[in-house]
């Protein structure tokens, strides 16, 4: 007995075709995924022709951490110094604190009684001598 078929336009074509390709990416994407997990890839000629690229990316990998570490390091280390640094300074200025106040005119004055001099009330004069009066002309 004859049916009544009807021929499939090209919108229903191309969406079959669409996701036929869907369902061979998702098999591809997990037969990959089933390879990495049970360790398969590692058998294969692949991994043999790419292993200087293999091994050119770990050196990459050991370079990064190695300069991550360095970098940590070194921001420490600048972190340190200005520590010190602004310790230094803090002692810096209460070193010159303590000159100001002894540079006073009134503590310099006690310190030279100590010593035995004394201060001068008046102020000095200033003596004009002639141009030759010391050559004996």
């Amino acid at each position: 007995m004859n049916t009544y078929r009807e021929i499939p336009s090209e919108k229903d074509v191309e969406s079959t075709v669409v996701s036929a390709k869907k369902v061979g990416r998702k098999k591809r994407f997990a037969g990959s995924i089933s390879k990495i997990l049970n360790g398969e890839f590692l058998t294969k000629e692949g991994l043999i022709d790419h292993l200087p690229f293999i091994t050119f990316l770990a050196v990459l990998f050991i370079l990064h951490i190695s300069l991550m570490y360095f970098f940590e390091n070194t921001q420490r280390d600048i972190t340190k110094k200005g520590h010190e640094l602004n310790e230094l300074r803090s002692q810096f200025n209460t070193t010159m604190s303590e000159l100001e106040t002894k540079k006073q005119q009134s503590n310099v004055a006690t310190n030279i009684e100590a010593m035995g001099l004394k201060e001068l009330r008046t102020p000095p004069q200033i003596i004009d001598v002639q141009k030759g009066f010391m050559s004996g002309e």
